[in-house]
């Protein structure tokens, strides 16, 4: 099977899905158009997967392949809460790969789409000999003027985080320690945290709950690791933070993987990546109430962690007793080979 054909078969797969009134034209032409409706802002951001750097087809399948690229990319509407649109996709694939292959990551890529309400409507497919590349360019909207940035934060703000950050790097641990026949045993990953690390889930839902609750005054997510890009948002918005240890919400499982490997036990939650979580920032109570409500809706738990200084760059970790640590903001870094 050639390459239009390839295309057009997953032509037909991506049409299956319905598209949005934001989609004026989708697949089959030289561009997709989208038109916002009046008093809308067009969001977009774009997201690219390497085998070798971002997963290994050792443990990934395709399926999962396509299904991560595309949920990387959709975590970034929900930084800003905005509801998804659109898609599109360029995969260079490499050139021992056939038409099979290249249908069961567009079913990734497509499937999950659906799910969130983001259609497939374009894309490039190309090959060479090279590793496998996934690039995925998403559009959303949400209202003129009510995109959470990351530069709003404020000293005194209460800073929060969804789900259990740490989990999905401490299952990548376990999952390379097996590749490489490592000396020291690790834990086994539970069916449901091995999940969450091969189909990672964007937290769009929870991100338009806390933008009519609060709204946040800053967001992103988390995908280089807690400390990183909490990091990212003190640049942006001019602040420091204090973390509060005792209210970090507790992993047995990354504990137990951070002690075998002899990390510290919060680790794999300030170091870690890969969860598509959301950090956020908010005035003091102004999302107490979307704690219960996100609880409600089967969404991501939702856990307060410390608050924003006017220390500028400034992260620090108060522990238990009161004695503060000095936090790196350090996570995954693609040209930086030293150890996080």
């Amino acid at each position: 099977m050639g390459e239009f054909e390839i295309i057009a078969n997953i032509r037909r797969f991506a049409e299956t899905v319905p598209v949005s009134g934001v989609v004026r034209l989708g697949g089959g032409d030289d561009c997709c158009l989208l038109a916002p409706r009046p008093g809308e802002e067009l969001a977009a951001s774009t997201d690219t997967v390497v085998e070798g750097v971002h997963f290994r087809l050792d443990y990934f399948s395709l399926y999962q392949v396509g299904a991560k690229a595309m949920a990387a990319a959709l975590s970034d509407l929900a930084a800003v809460a905005a509801s998804p649109a659109a898609a599109l996709a360029a995969v260079a694939m490499p050139r021992h790969k056939g038409a099979q292959e290249a249908e069961e990551l567009a079913l990734g890529l497509i499937e999950t789409g659906r799910k969130y309400g983001c259609p497939l409507v374009g894309g490039d497919l190309t090959s060479g000999d090279g590793p496998l590349v996934v690039n995925v360019t998403v559009f959303g909207t949400l209202p003129a003027g009510r995109a959470v940035l990351r530069s709003g934060a404020a000293a005194g703000d209460e800073v929060w985080v969804t789900g259990r950050p740490g989990d999905a790097a401490a299952v990548l641990a376990c999952l390379e320690a097996e590749l490489g026949a490592a000396k020291v045993r690790l834990p086994e990953p539970a069916p449901h945290l091995r999940k969450k690390f091969l189909l990672p889930t964007p937290r769009l839902k929870e991100a338009l709950i806390l933008a009519g609750e609060g709204p946040p005054s800053a967001m992103i997510d988390i995908s280089d690791g807690l400390a990183a890009d909490l990091g990212h948002l003190l640049d942006s918005s001019q602040a420091g933070a204090r973390l509060l240890s005792q209210s970090f919400p507790k992993s047995g499982f990354a504990a137990s993987v951070a002690e075998a490997l002899g990390l510290g036990a919060e680790h794999f939650f300030l170091h870690g990546g890969e969860d598509y979580e959301l950090c956020l920032t908010a005035a003091p109570g102004a999302l107490d109430s979307a704690v219960e409500r996100l609880k409600k809706n089967r969404c991501a738990t939702l856990h307060r962690i410390g608050y924003i200084t006017a220390e500028t760059g400034k992260m620090v970790l108060e522990r238990p007793d009161g004695s503060l640590e000095q936090v790196r903001k350090k996570g995954y870094d693609h040209f930086d080979k030293s150890p996080a």
